[in-house]
């Protein structure tokens, strides 16, 4: 059975990053013409794009407003979480994600990645990145393990994974979308947030998406310490052994 992406709407994050949404808008229409795209630009100057419909938002309004306003747009049970430095490519089998969530495998499932870098403007350095991983929380650590449960038919069980993700509307929005306090910074604390609230997440390793390397991407802006603050725990543990202290008190309230 074929899958019915009018079940299905695309929103994406940017901040006057054009030529990097152009390209993820581009490769939405080639392989999904089906899909609505919407598109939320805080930045001073947002430009319209062909194949997207405008959110408009406050200047800085940061990611998670930005993906709160964008969430309350929508008008379908399902939608696809894309960052504007993603491309979509005929790996990427958007359909199977939507397949395990609609089929109720899930409530929640990502695709996995590829970084991608141009070299010398003659070739593409491509390696995988996995972001997918399993959660153990208690009041003095978030700790994240790299890899995935145990799944079934094509979707493994996992608690945190990429921003490349097909979800239930409804779940997403009973659970509260993003907390808007975070700018930057909001991925992990989004999915251990999800976890506690009972929100069902796995990991499908056949949908791969390009994520581009772009310069312009990159910001210096740190939200990370209170992002754990809001997990609950005195500090998080990544899947690399990375480890960040939760950020004090007077930090918070600043």
């Amino acid at each position: 059975m074929s899958a019915d992406f009018s079940r299905l709407t695309a929103i994406v994050y940017t901040s006057g990053r054009q030529q990097s949404v152009t390209r993820l808008i581009n490769s939405v229409a080639w392989l999904y013409p089906q899909v609505k795209v919407l598109v939320a630009d805080d930045s001073r100057q947002p430009q319209t794009m062909a194949g997207a419909e405008p959110v408009k938002m406050p200047v800085d309004s940061g990611v998670s407003a930005c993906r709160n306003a964008l969430l309350a747009r929508i008008r379908t049970p399902y939608f696809l979480l894309l960052e504007d430095n993603q491309e979509l490519n005929r790996g990427s089998h958007v359909d199977k994600l939507l397949a395990a969530v609609a089929g109720g495998k899930c409530d929640l499932a990502a695709g996995d990645m590829i970084s991608c870098r141009r070299r010398f403007g003659l070739f593409t350095k491509r390696e995988a990145d996995p972001g997918h991983g399993t959660v153990e929380a208690t009041p003095e650590a978030v700790k994240i393990t790299a890899g995935a449960r145990p799944g079934v038919e094509g979707v493994q069980g996992c608690d945190v994974a990429h921003n490349f993700f097909v979800a239930r509307t409804d779940k997403v929005r009973a659970m509260g979308g993003w907390d808007p306090q975070l700018l930057v910074d909001e991925r992990l604390e989004f999915f251990v947030r999800a976890r506690r609230f009972g929100i069902k997440a796995a990991v499908c390793l056949d949908s791969v998406a390009w994520r581009w390397n772009d310069a312009a991407a990159k910001t210096n802006r740190d939200f990370s310490a209170l992002a754990v603050a809001k997990m609950g725990s005195a500090r998080l543990i990544d899947a690399n052994g990375r480890t960040i202290e939760a950020a004090s008190s007077q930090t918070r309230a600043a």
